[in-house]
């Protein structure tokens, strides 16, 4: 035993007596965390951790949807799905935290969010089958037979490994549907920017509501594509019509329109096509994507797309989970300019830039290149620009243009008059392929 286990444990039977001999250590120490832990967290923003390089496709499947999107409805079951490249059959845990609107951790008890506990071990794995990559696949489905989620709101899922470290951490939502949302995509009225934004009104119907104060109790946040980097709290309404609350003119409702992404598709492994100009075999495969260009300043052309998300597949097997291969793929970023540091990103590194995912100059072609290991399938990714003072410039490698097609969602939460914590009592959608003037 640890001195940090016999401290927990002693200031448990302190507590509560003997009647905790009946408990192992597991559940002692769950006890203590269930009671203690909030406390301890309140007020901390719980951002998402990346994993480290030998963890990969990280997935997030809610009951009877087809995207990669983390929001799930209150009650039905969703499953976290990643992949360990080490392919050892290594044992993780998992826990989960409830945060308030604004991502910073709520003072809720484990008890007042869970129906049973969580910090157990993550059971569903499988290994890959006839894959020149070996890797362990590793399923978590909620709810399961050791808890449910009872509240909704925001949560972040953390998942540690044998040692107790943390591996990686990802956000998820949980939502109600008390209230009636609308959301509408919108060209701008001002002419400064009007080429290159959009902006979006929402409506959010309070009959359901039994709310008297809802200026100060219903909270509304925005973002695009489901990028958290672009999430923005819209601070009031603006006014009321019909019960229904209308936000129409703050600055936060209006976005870049940025670009279409860029994608490639390697469901076949062995054959080049969808934006894969030559397959090569060493250790793994190898997908060299066709050259990009910067195009910043260009018109706009229309590229279907994904909106920066990802889909597993394989023609070699049935099931992709376990028979999809990785395969190397090279991205080329055709510029000459050495100014900045350039960044691969989409949902599959969670839209966030790390060292691994930077381009490396070429100065014999001048074109900056970058090679990452991925899961068969269809990919989006864009290409993001960051200056020597380290400010990201998210479009300005592709432009924005109001013409671009993107995702809205809208999040309203519901604090009444002396709760602790914020629900999440309904979601808007809209998208930009329906702008209006």
């Amino acid at each position: 035993m640890s001195f940090f286990d016999f401290v927990i444990s002693s200031l448990i039977l302190g507590i509560f007596g003997k009647n905790f001999k009946f408990f192992d250590l597991k559940n002692v120490k769950q006890i203590f965390f269930a009671f203690v832990f909030p406390a301890m967290m309140t007020g901390q923003i719980l951002n998402e951790k990346l994993p480290p390089n030998h963890i990969a496709t990280i997935l997030f499947q809610a009951q009877d949807e087809m995207d990669n999107i983390p929001m799930v409805a209150l009650g039905k079951a969703f499953t976290l799905y990643f992949d360990d490249l080490n392919g050892d059959e290594s044992y993780y845990y998992y826990t989960i935290q409830h945060a308030n609107a604004d991502w910073t951790a709520s003072e809720l008890f484990k008890s007042e969010y869970l129906n049973g506990f969580d910090d157990v071990r993550i059971r569903n794995m499988s290994n890959s089958s006839a894959t020149l990559q070996s890797y362990t696949h590793y399923s978590l489905t909620i709810p399961n037979r050791d808890f449910e989620i009872t509240t909704s709101g925001n949560y972040l899922l953390s998942v540690f490994d044998g040692n107790q470290n943390l591996v990686f951490t990802t956000r998820f939502l949980v939502y109600e549907q008390q209230a009636n949302v609308q959301l509408g995509v919108f060209r701008l009225r001002d002419l400064v920017g009007i080429d290159s934004q959009q902006r979006i009104e929402i409506g959010v119907q309070t009959n359901n509501l039994n709310s008297r104060q809802p200026e100060q109790e219903i909270k509304v946040w925005a973002l695009q594509n489901f990028q958290w980097s672009s999430a923005r709290k819209i601070s009031k309404f603006d006014y009321v019509m019909n019960q229904t609350l209308q936000y129409e003119y703050s600055n936060d409702l209006i976005f870049e329109g940025g670009n279409e992404y860029l994608f490639f598709d390697t469901k076949d492994i062995r054959s080049t096509g969808g934006n894969v100009v030559r397959i090569r075999r060493n250790e793994l495969y190898q997908s060299i994507l066709y050259p990009d260009y910067v195009r910043n300043g260009n018109v706009y052309t229309y590229a279907p797309d994904i909106n920066g998300n990802f889909v597993i597949q394989t023609t070699e097997g049935f099931n992709p989970n376990t028979d999809a291969d990785y395969t190397e793929v090279t991205f080329n970023l055709q510029t000459a300019e050495t100014n900045y540091d350039f960044y691969v990103i989409g949902r599959f590194n969670q839209y966030q830039p790390q060292s691994y995912h930077k381009l490396q100059y070429e100065p014999t072609t001048n074109t900056h290149q970058a090679t990452i290991r991925l899961k068969q399938g269809v990919y989006n990714y864009k290409y993001v620009a960051i200056d020597t003072s380290s400010r990201l410039l998210e479009n300005g490698v592709r432009g924005s243009h109001w013409e671009t097609e993107n995702d809205y969602y809208a999040l309203v939460y519901f604090r009444p008059f002396g709760e602790r914590y914020d629900r999440l009592i309904g979601v808007g959608f809209g998208n930009s392929n329906q702008i209006r003037n």
